[in-house]
């Protein structure tokens, strides 16, 4: 008999399904805040109760078919004599949590606690008392309910359920062969592999081969995307699970949805999901999942189960954001909870960092084995980003701006709730205030409590807001306000050295901040879900640096890094350390660079990009360009996607010659492609390095103690700095036609520190070597031997 492994959690749900989407459904992953509570009851327990155990571990196997089903899991609190099960439940709002489990019996909370009950008393005969332990994580008031346990009904339920597990097992069963059939075979979708693109899929192959997670530094136009998701893919179907491919933006999806693609013409039946933002998918003003506000949330479980959607949705090939939203429209569920369904189904799963990586994420679906204990693999694409992603899940602030801002929506709102939420935000105005008394930026230590009863007040608001009649509009201030302030008081009790606390005041607002310097111990815990990971971009260097960053200096990590498989005098690479770009020098030498840009785009008239520090210097050169003959585009700071592409199309057109000015780490510096002659040259105008203030200095307080002193200045600047400028110069050179200039434009690229970030072939032995005596001779030069 072939035995299956199933968690208690997922094992005890009604039959048939119930339920709506809200935050104790209890169906999917556990609220990642309340350990720290269920912890707190259990010591408190074994003070109270004689030979109380903990995190008690109960099991059973069931045979049913042709199959073991081995249910296990940790009740949260044990007694054997007189026997008792408890389990811990924490709710901010433990009266809420309270009544509504008392009015649902069928609640998988309780199917959970009956379960454990069952198992003890298969265990030892005895019919234990289930207790449910409710606590509020507000101010550790409890509730209590006594569960029945009834041995014939749940026998009733428990047949009904294995019968469910034998049917789902024989999908699964059908889907791992799949996939072992597809692996085999699998062909490389490119008969005729770029030069540097075979010798990719070894490595990845062969690395995962050894078991060690992998960084890949591969520059554009190698690739790298089908490279390295070929063999990952190859791998991990070959064992019948699925790789997780995950990116900074949505924006950047395509180009792994596009290398799915070229695998399936190649005959492969894999099946891909790209999972899209949440606030994209919501077919309502505002994403908000409670079944008071919304239909679609409302008896989701139960229009899942009545309507088969999860089997309906394994039958599409490609499962796209439109054909979720046709499908959620019909059965009246949510699309995006629609396409979590989905994942198990999918052979490749798409999304962004944050459903691996944030607190609040998939991590636990999205990793989950397929039958045997095994795991999927996971591509970390424009894996630079991440260190800085990961630690902003970790950040939030609080700020009078934002205050401020909610002040003047509220007026959208009716009176008699627009008087009540501006009473609160004069509450928490003074709230910050009180941590500034003398308007110095300074680390502090803030007090939890005053910002909890807060949050219950902000939270009484919103539920008698949801439970009028107003129409919830886009952006709404209500929600905004809980949103922003219940995200900020669940990161309070972040605790670590990696973590600190300040009030920072400007000209423009005064905020009190939570920092997370380094994401690395949480960046780990999402990597022990996954059997292989392989993190790859163009910018990974130095290497030690994003290893550490990344998380996988614990892990045996190899480096490798390829070069660029076109020919070197294609481009055309240029630093002019004439040209200082410091901070103190910018009102000085705008003139300069605008001049710099005014005369090589002249030398060859065409489509160019200048990528600048901030905006504000972006603008200041603007002010002193002078083109003949061509248009000027200029990136703003809110761009709505269409304007994005707009801008892109335009210069797809070439009607005439454009320039496009923008910043660097922006949407047009990094995963946008501009082929062929539609960008021909590229200003990367000095290092973007993060501003020099009072927060930036505590992190590099930090990485000085963590990482030592020597480390921590290009660890907190430089090479974040360098990451964006490379990034910045890589949009030139996308295909073996591609021909182009990179203008680098600041002394500081000439120095150590900045030129050890730098791809090799760049230079030979310094990069001295790209600084010229005669420009625009040698530009001219370059356009004239270019066939």
């Amino acid at each position: 008999m072939r035995k299956v492994h199933v968690d208690v959690k997922q094992f005890s749900v009604p039959v048939p399904r119930v339920g709506s989407i809200e935050t104790h459904s209890g169906y999917g992953a556990s609220p990642v805040s309340g350990q720290e509570i269920h912890v707190r009851v259990q010591r408190e327990r074994m003070r109270e109760y004689e030979g109380y155990e903990a995190e008690k571990r109960l099991a059973y196997i069931f045979e049913k078919g042709p199959y073991q089903f081995s249910i296990s899991g940790r009740a949260d609190g044990c007694v054997e004599d007189p026997a008792l099960i408890e389990e811990i439940k924490s709710a901010f709002d433990v009266e809420e949590l309270y009544a509504k489990l008392l009015k649902e019996p069928n609640h998988p909370y309780v199917w959970q606690l009956r379960t454990y009950g069952y198992f003890f008393f298969k265990e030892t005969g005895k019919v234990p008392r289930l207790n449910l332990h409710l606590v509020s994580s507000r101010n550790f008031r409890s509730k209590d309910i006594n569960i029945n346990l009834d041995i014939e009904g749940y026998e009733a339920w428990l047949e009904l359920r294995l019968e469910e597990l034998v049917a789902e097992t024989k999908i699964k069963e059908k889907l791992f062969d799949r996939r072992q059939k597809i692996s085999k075979e699998m062909t490389f979708p490119f008969a005729a592999p770029r030069r540097g693109q075979k010798e990719l899929v070894e490595t990845v192959a062969e690395n995962f081969e050894e078991g060690r997670a992998l960084l890949v530094q591969a520059p554009t136009g190698l690739g790298k995307t089908a490279g390295i998701l070929y063999p990952a893919l190859k791998e991990s179907l070959a064992r019948g699970q699925k790789v997780v491919y995950v990116t900074p933006k949505n924006s950047q999806h395509q180009v792994a949805e596009e290398a799915v693609e070229k695998i399936q013409e190649q005959g492969c039946k894999v099946r891909s999901l790209t999972i899209t933002a949440k606030s994209k998918m919501c077919l309502k003003a505002e994403p908000l999942c409670n079944p008071k506000y919304c239909e679609f949330a409302k008896d989701y479980y139960k229009k899942i189960y009545d309507n088969d959607l999860v089997n309906k949705l394994a039958k599409l090939r490609g499962i796209t954001s439109s054909k979720l939203k046709t499908m959620g429209e019909e059965y009246e569920v949510c699309p995006f909870e629609l396409s979590v369904e989905a994942i198990e189904r999918a052979d490749v799963v798409i999304g962004d960092y944050n459903y691996v990586f944030a607190p609040r994420g998939l991590l636990g679906r999205l990793s989950a084995p397929l039958l045997e204990n095994e795991k999927a693999n996971l591509v970390i694409d424009e894996a630079h980003n991440l260190p800085s992603r990961s630690q902003d899940y970790f950040s939030p602030s609080l700020s009078l701006q934002q205050l401020g801002q909610l002040e003047r929506d509220f007026i959208r709102v009716p009176a008699t709730f627009s008087i009540q939420g501006n009473a609160l935000v004069h509450r928490a105005r003074r709230l910050i205030q009180s941590y500034g008394k003398d308007g110095i930026n300074r680390r502090v230590e803030i007090d939890l409590d005053p910002f909890m009863e807060l949050d219950k007040d902000i939270r009484d608001l919103t539920m008698e807001y949801l439970d009028s009649d107003v129409e919830i509009m886009p952006q709404d201030p209500v929600l905004r306000f809980t949103n922003m302030w219940s995200d900020f008081v669940n990161s309070i009790t972040l605790s670590g050295e990696e973590f600190f606390q300040t009030y920072q005041k400007n000209n423009f607002t005064e905020m009190l901040k939570i920092t997370c310097c380094d994401a690395s111990e949480h960046l780990k815990l999402a990597y022990k879900e996954f059997k292989n990971v392989v993190a790859f971009s163009a910018t990974l260097k130095p290497f030690n640096y994003y290893q550490e960053l990344l998380g996988l200096s614990n892990l045996d990590t190899k480096q490798v890094e390829f070069q660029s498989p076109f020919e070197k005098h294609n481009r055309k690479l240029l630093i002019i350390p004439q040209i200082s770009t410091k901070f103190t020098d910018r009102q000085m030498n705008a003139g300069k660079i605008a001049d710099t840009i005014n005369k090589i785009t002249q030398v060859k008239p065409g489509n160019y990009i200048a990528l600048f520090p901030s905006f504000e210097f972006m603008r200041l050169v603007e002010s002193k360009v002078r083109l003949t003959g061509y248009k000027v585009l200029v990136q703003e700071r809110e761009m709505k996607q269409q304007q994005t592409q707009s801008y892109l199309e335009e210069m797809k057109l070439a009607n005439n010659p454009t320039l496009l000015l923008g910043v660097q780490g922006g949407v047009f510096s990094e995963g946008v492609d501009f082929p062929g002659d539609m960008l021909i040259g590229a200003f990367v105008v000095g290092p973007a390095l993060p501003n020099f203030d009072f927060e930036r200095e505590q992190i590099r307080n930090y990485y000085e103690n963590r990482y030592g002193k020597d480390k921590a200045f290009n660890y907190a600047y430089v090479y974040p700095a360098m990451a964006k400028a490379i990034q910045s110069a890589g949009r030139v050179i996308r295909s073996e036609s591609d021909r182009g200039v990179i203008v680098m434009l600041d002394s500081r690229f000439l120095q150590n520190a900045y030129a050890e970030t730098m791809p090799d072939g760049w230079y030979d032995q310094s990069p001295q070597e790209l600084v010229s005596s005669q420009i625009l001779a040698d530009v001219k030069n370059f356009w004239e031997n270019t066939p």
